[in-house]
């Protein structure tokens, strides 16, 4: 049967309608695509993932930084299904801070925009895309800013080898504070020269006057250093035999001894140079020193020694409001094996809370920051920094005002050993002289155990602890001409 053909009459009727509503889908197509480019086109590794790391993880995951190195794009996609699944669970990068209780500086955690593309990427099962130079972005794992005015050595040339009979390994190393005029550390670094053994430093600064005998505690003990778990003092001290040889040639010299060292800064891991807040700083005098307690996990990396560790500092001859670091803990339960002050039964989980009174800490601050405590009008609580062991299961470091208000600065629901930090604040908390008497700044650590052993509080990395670290800066009231500068 034959089929007619249309006739040129209604061919011409027809054809043109057609050919202009192809037109236009076509026009309202390449519109949308326009609009929402990456809901058309999957996410591959090189366009989209890669960025996100080199801004967000590659500052941390070098040759000489932490864990395993990123700076092979190639190499880095073959972990593609775990570098997606940390991503996705929030773990990397690493910010332990819940959301919603405050605004903090250098927040790493990714936005949901950027996580939804991740599970984009995942379900289309990690396209790798066309290799490509990587974008010049600055990583934010470290703290911008930080130039370093003062480098000091901390170990001997040869290093130190971590005692091999234990598995922890707390050693103290002194050092000079080289600075020849009175100043104000405002940033700190630490470069620990083996983080395959280093777990943490805390650096203590010791008063000129009392700078000696420490030298005469590092000399009395054979090696380089001294054991030194509870602090800057030599572990040697707690034996009654020699405290008493000590004080009876220092009467009252142990705590002489104690009172003359404070806590100038610290590190651990996930921690980078950090510039503290703008127009504060921590005081130190010419002639002072560094206590510098090295904690080494010597069964992690069997025979490796720790070689170059190095202290970086910012230093400047004033500021505006002389600081501290607050290191917030309960002293006996640092000896919890023999004063049962934090237990935690084996298969249980358990919580610890210890709250200060800030008002009645002011002469303490005071002696800290040389600022007479009659001149103080008010504190700046800049930052919060929750530690633990590996037993941690989650904590918050809480603060309770003259108003009866309750304000989280700290909540850790998921703690992670390996990732530590101070959480600084955009903004401080002003706390009024007035209102000090019924401030109370608090901790509360809560703890997981799930062997068949009874975990006590201790400095060991198989014992608990519970520490907050403050950062916090007084408001002065002038001096009067009359009355000298006074301080």
């Amino acid at each position: 049967m034959r089929i007619p053909r249309p006739s040129p009459s209604r061919r011409s009727a027809t054809a043109p309608a057609l050919d202009s509503a192809a037109a236009v889908a076509a026009v309202a197509l390449a519109f949308l695509s326009a609009l929402a480019p990456t809901a058309l086109a999957a996410q591959d590794y090189y366009a989209d993932i890669r960025p996100v790391l080199v801004e967000n993880c590659v500052g941390c995951h070098t040759a000489e930084g932490v864990a395993w190195s990123m700076d092979d794009a190639e190499a880095t996609y073959e972990r593609h299904r775990m570098i997606a699944r940390m991503m996705d669970d929030r773990r990397m990068p690493p910010w332990l801070a819940e959301p919603g209780h405050q605004d903090y500086v250098g927040d790493l955690s990714l936005d949901d925009e950027t996580l939804a593309m991740v599970r984009r990427w995942a379900e289309s099962d990690f396209p790798r895309g066309t290799p490509r130079p990587d974008p010049a972005i600055a990583s934010r794992m470290g703290h911008h800013g930080f130039e370093s005015d003062l480098s000091l050595d901390v170990l001997p040339a040869e290093g130190y080898l971590p005692n091999q009979e234990s598995s922890d390994d707390y050693r103290c190393f002194l050092v000079d504070w080289s600075e020849t005029e009175p100043g104000y550390v405002t940033g700190f670094r630490a470069d620990p020269g083996n983080r395959n053994v280093a777990h943490h430093v805390v650096v203590y600064a010791v008063q000129p006057d009392m700078w000696s005998r420490f030298r005469e505690f590092d000399e009395a003990e054979p090696g380089a250093g001294y054991q030194c778990f509870g602090g800057a003092l030599p572990d040697r001290m707690g034996q009654r035999s020699v405290a008493a040889a000590y004080e009876e040639r220092y009467p009252g010299g142990l705590r002489a001894a104690s009172n003359a060292n404070s806590w100038l800064a610290h590190w651990a891991p996930g921690m980078d140079g950090h510039v503290f807040p703008e127009g504060t700083g921590i005081r130190m005098e010419p002639g002072a020193g560094l206590v510098v307690q090295m904690h080494y996990y010597s069964s992690t990396a069997p025979g490796e020694s720790d070689v170059g560790t190095r202290l970086d500092f910012m230093v400047e001859p004033t500021v505006e409001r002389p600081a501290f670091h607050l290191a917030q803990t309960r002293n006996d339960w640092l000896v919890s094996e023999r004063s049962g002050t934090m237990v935690i039964p084996a298969g249980s989980q358990k919580s610890f809370q210890v709250a200060d009174n800030l008002g009645r800490m002011l002469n303490y601050f005071a002696a800290l920051t040389k600022v007479p405590a009659e001149r103080i009008e008010a504190l700046e609580l800049h930052s919060a920094n929750l530690h633990m062991h590996s037993f941690g299961h989650s904590g918050e470091i809480t603060l309770h005002r003259d108003t009866g208000e309750v304000e989280t600065l700290l909540s850790v629901p998921r703690w992670d050993l390996a990732w530590q930090r101070d959480f600084t604040f955009a903004e401080p908390k002003v706390l009024a002289r007035d209102a000090l008497d019924d401030t109370v700044l608090a901790v509360r650590c809560t703890f997981d155990n799930p062997t068949d052993a009874t975990v006590f509080g201790g400095y060991g990395s198989a014992e608990e602890m519970c520490f907050n670290f403050a950062y916090i800066a007084v408001r002065a009231a002038p001096v009067s001409s009359e009355a000298g500068e006074g301080r």
